[in-house]
C-alpha cells in the first residue's frame, strides 16, 4: 500500500474508523507515581525536525517545521520535491512543487494534507513511564479510544511536556482491517521558525488542481483519482 500520509490521517479520524472496533472503552487506571495526570498534552511547540513516517511497512522521510500551529512538510521522491504547508490560522493549505514553481490549494481537512496528530490528545491516555528520545525528556503514554461510530485506535505516544510527539506508534482499524503506524522525530531543533517558510513564495503559479492531480509524490497519493 502506497498511501502513507493518507492512511495516517484517516486512522486518527473518527469518521474513517466507522467499522470493526472494540465495543467499549476500557476503564482508565490511575497514573503511576511521579507521572503526570490529565492525559496526553495537546500537540504544540515550535521546532523543526526530521520525521520518519511508516504506515503498514511503507516509509516516507520528511523534514517538518512547526511554528505557532503552522506546519511545513518537505519531502522528496526521486527527482521530485514536494512541500506541504498548512495554515490552520487561515483555514487553508497548499502544496508546492519547487522544480516547476507551481502551487495548488488543498483543503486543510483533506487527508492528503498531513497526518492529523492533533486528534491524539482527545483520546484516553495513561502515563506509563519516562524516557529520553533524541535528547528530549518524554513521557510515554498508552493511548486507547473507541468512537461512537465504531472503529478505534490503540498505541503509544512519547511526548515532551509541551506537546512535541517524538514517537507515535500503534494500530488502528479503519474498517478494512488493522493499519499499523509509526512516526519518529530526530534532529529536533527547538525555537521559532522563519515566517516565510509558511507563505507562498514569490514566482510561484497557483493552479487549481484537485488533490490527486496536485504535484504530490506518488507514495503519498491515493490509488484512485477523486471525482
Amino acid at each position: 500500500m502506497r498511501r502513507a500520509v493518507l492512511i495516517a490521517a484517516l486512522l486518527l479520524s473518527p469518521a474513517a474508523l466507522a467499522q470493526s472496533a472494540p465495543a467499549s472503552k476500557p476503564a482508565a487506571s490511575k497514573p503511576a507515581a511521579n507521572l503526570p495526570a490529565g492525559g496526553l498534552p495537546k500537540m504544540g511547540g515550535d521546532y523543526q525536525a526530521a520525521e520518519a513516517l511508516t504506515v503498514n511497512g511503507v516509509r516516507q522521510d520528511l523534514r517538518v517545521f512547526h511554528d505557532q500551529g503552522r506546519e511545513r512538510r518537505e519531502m522528496r521522491e526521486g527527482e521530485l520535491s514536494t512541500i506541504l504547508i498548512l495554515r490552520p490560522d487561515r483555514d487553508t493549505a497548499f502544496v508546492l512543487q519547487p522544480e516547476s514553481h507551481m502551487a495548488a490549494p488543498l483543503s486543510p481537512q483533506d487527508p492528503e494534507a498531513a497526518p492529523d496528530l492533533t486528534r491524539l490528545s482527545q483520546l484516553d491516555a495513561e502515563a506509563l513511564g519516562r524516557d529520553t528520545l533524541g535528547g528530549e525528556a518524554v513521557v510515554r503514554y498508552r493511548v486507547i479510544d473507541t468512537y461512537d461510530q465504531g472503529g478505534g485506535f490503540e498505541g503509544q505516544v512519547w511526548s515532551t511536556v509541551d506537546g512535541i510527539y517524538m514517537r507515535v506508534e500503534g494500530t488502528a482499524n479503519d474498517g478494512n482491517g488493522p493499519v499499523t503506524i509509526r512516526l519518529d522525530l530526530a534532529d529536533l531543533k527547538r525555537g521559532r521558525q522563519d515566517g516565510a517558510l509558511f507563505e507562498l513564495p514569490k514566482g510561484y503559479t497557483m493552479m487549481n488542481f484537485g488533490p490527486i492531480d496536485a504535484p504530490v509524490p506518488e507514495g503519498l497519493r491515493g490509488d484512485t483519482p477523486k471525482p
